[in-house]
């Protein structure tokens, strides 16, 4: 990934619900306890080879354009809390691409001017 694009940024947002998706995986027999391990040692190594990237938070800033965007946007189809959060770190960190397969997440996310992928 590293010489094919660029670093995905990995908020304190991302590395709980990941971890707390793999857990609950595991817990419903989706995964094993070895994969679960697994795949928080290769998190880990996405972290140390640079391929994932820390993203510092100011989480009253984050609050505040969570707010601004539900002001904007749940009017429409309404929001979830979380949808809110991640699209406003994207946006606080000044990201241009958001990546998501959650269909009202990726709405939110291009309503707030962000590019959706996949």
């Amino acid at each position: 990934m590293l010489r094919h694009g660029p670093l995905l940024a990995f908020s304190p947002l991302n590395r709980i619900e990941l971890r707390n998706a793999l857990r609950n995986a595991c817990s419903f027999g989706q995964i094993t306890e070895s994969e679960k391990r697994a795949a928080f040692r290769r998190i880990d190594a996405d972290l140390a080879e640079g391929i994932l990237s820390h993203l510092l938070i100011t989480w009253t800033n984050v609050f505040q354009e969570a707010d601004e965007l539900s002001e904007k946007h749940a009017f429409r189809e309404g929001q979830r809390t979380i949808d809110l959060l991640h699209v406003a770190i994207a946006r606080g960190c000044g990201a241009k691409t958001f990546l998501s397969f959650d269909t009202r997440q990726r709405r939110l996310a291009q309503a707030a001017g962000l590019k959706v992928k996949p």
